[in-house]
């Protein structure tokens, strides 16, 4: 598999580095503005390898993105994660890895500055849209719910994240070879942020300008069918990476619940001698014992999570 290579400005002790740099954009019925993006970037990036994923496109995109040089892979699985995932495995191997979508809404010439980083020691950045996004840039609630997404993360997380849906990423070869990425729609720019977080990678983020749309050219994203299924891999995530929280809130809950419907049964039982409210006694002590268990899982899925972490870090040292 045939790399060009891209200099990197950075000098050392032994010359000037070089890096193998693999652009990869998942397009779906994008034939408005892919042969753009293609130019876009290639004239930026002239030796960097382009790769557009043809998601399933009906308008012939991925024609028009061979016809604007780049390579192209057809992803017939519909579904932004799907087609990321496809053609970050066709780029392998490169050194640095970026993703951008293909609607024309990324300036390429902010690529070098989001490569750069990566060259300095970041594992992952985010090229965040939302301080320098131009007038209709974004469609309506797409702008609100990522603010409110943000705000759920950092409080479940506690990332710091001042874009959590940002299409436009570089990323390090390490980063991908180290996170086991499964989502197969929009939730993989979330899956990307909790993973890079989670794990303790470098993560640095560059505001870019973000465009409106041209044309006839509309977001794929469904305000809420898919910011439904982006809130469920929130919640997985977070029971997966979080489980002592996750699972200890839940046992609060039910603890609190278990004492609201014992309490009534026990004053009861002191008033008159007898257990009036039988149901609600048995209800009570389920709930009690929901509560331990919930606990008991919390606590044992977060010590495995945490064995995992260790065996994580020593073959991660151990690959260097």
């Amino acid at each position: 598999m045939s790399y060009l290579s891209l200099s990197n400005r950075v000098s050392t002790s032994t010359g000037v580095r070089q890096a193998r740099v693999a652009i990869v954009i998942p397009a779906f019925n994008e034939a408005l503005t892919i042969a753009k993006v293609v130019h876009d970037f290639r004239s930026v990036l002239p030796a960097a390898r382009l790769v557009v994923v043809d998601n399933a496109s009906t308008d012939g995109t991925g024609r028009l993105a061979e016809e604007a040089g780049a390579e192209v892979v057809r992803e017939t699985r519909q579904g932004k994660g799907f087609a990321l995932l496809a053609g970050l495995r066709y780029a392998a191997p490169a050194d640095i890895f970026v993703m951008v979508d293909g609607d024309g809404t990324y300036p390429a010439a902010s690529a070098p500055a989001l490569i750069g980083r990566i060259q300095d020691g970041a594992d992952m950045v985010i090229g965040t849209r939302l301080q320098r996004a131009t007038e209709g840039a974004f469609p309506i609630g797409h702008s609100w719910g990522n603010r409110a997404f943000i705000g759920i993360v950092r409080l479940l997380f506690g990332i710091k994240t001042l874009d959590l849906f940002s299409g436009y990423r570089a990323m390090s070869r390490r980063l991908l070879e180290q996170s086991p990425l499964i989502a197969r729609g929009f939730e993989i720019e979330t899956e990307l942020s909790i993973q890079a977080y989670v794990n303790r990678f470098r993560v640095e983020e560059v505001p870019v300008v973000y465009t409106a749309r041209t044309g006839d050219s509309r977001s794929k994203l469904n305000t809420i069918g898919d910011g439904s299924r982006i809130a469920i891999a929130i919640l997985s995530f977070f029971r997966d990476y979080r489980p002592l929280m996750a699972f200890g809130w839940t046992a609060l809950l039910l603890f609190a619940a278990s004492i609201a419907a014992g309490s009534l049964v026990i004053e009861q039982y002191l008033a008159t001698g007898q257990v009036l409210r039988i149901p609600l006694a048995i209800g009570a002590v389920g709930l009690f014992i929901l509560s331990a268990l919930s606990l008991t899982a919390g606590v044992l899925l977060s010590s495995i999570n945490r064995r995992t972490e260790e065996l994580r870090s020593m073959l991660a040292s151990r690959w260097g």
